[in-house]
């Protein structure tokens, strides 16, 4: 199949998905801003609370609009005022090169390129430093070998959550999303649990951020 066939197929799927689209729009429509509104926001209330009770004294939860930052006293910025060197947070990781939006929900039960994670995370000096460091194979190792995720295009490095869509819909029928948001605990207790690693590579960008 040459380039011009191919373009003919995508035309066509295109002008079947737009006619489908038109016809469907009032439901689309409602579906999708309940979708992004009402389903994402508990969600995602429910998974800041749940993080809130996982992550106890020294670390410390910063809700951060719908998402939350998990911060450690030993990641504190040496200098200056803000939330850290590093520090964990209820992220998305989005493999979609257009870059669109995505509910919560969409993130929550992979429906599509996006993912719900639990991302490291560092401040706007150390950013460019740390995605060096993260792209060293020997640095990174033992943090792979605990759950974390390498996302080579945009060097995000994460735990993945994994929420299965059908077990979500049945939390919501039964109104208790305690089980189907389990995934988020326990990627959040993975990421804790490597803390001494982190503490290892936190130290490394540091170092570097040093060099003259």
């Amino acid at each position: 199949m040459n380039h011009e066939q191919r373009t003919k197929i995508a035309r066509r799927d295109n002008v079947q998905l737009s006619a489908r689209v038109i016809r469907n729009i009032a439901e689309i429509e409602a579906d999708f801003y309940h979708a992004a509104g009402p389903v994402s926001d508990r969600i995602m209330l429910e998974a800041v609370q749940l993080i809130t009770k996982i992550a106890t004294p020294p670390w410390q939860v910063i809700e951060a609009g719908s998402s939350a930052q998990i911060v450690c006293p030993e990641w504190k910025m040496t200098r200056g005022v803000g939330i850290g060197d590093m520090w964990l947070e209820l992220s998305e990781f989005s493999a979609d090169e257009d870059d669109r939006d995505h509910s919560w929900l969409a993130a929550a039960v992979k429906a599509g390129p996006t993912q719900l994670c639990i991302e490291l995370m560092f401040r706007n000096g150390l950013r460019d430093l740390s995605k060096v460091t993260l792209r060293d194979d020997k640095a990174v190792a033992e943090l792979l070998k605990l759950g974390f995720v390498r996302d080579e295009t945009d060097q995000q490095f994460f735990v993945p959550i994994d929420i299965p869509a059908e077990l979500l819909a049945q939390g919501f029928e039964q109104n208790d999303l305690d089980a189907a948001l389990a995934p988020v605990g326990k990627a959040l207790e993975k990421a804790i649990a490597a803390k001494g690693e982190l503490d290892k590579l936190l130290e490394k960008v540091r170092a570097a951020a040093k060099r003259p």
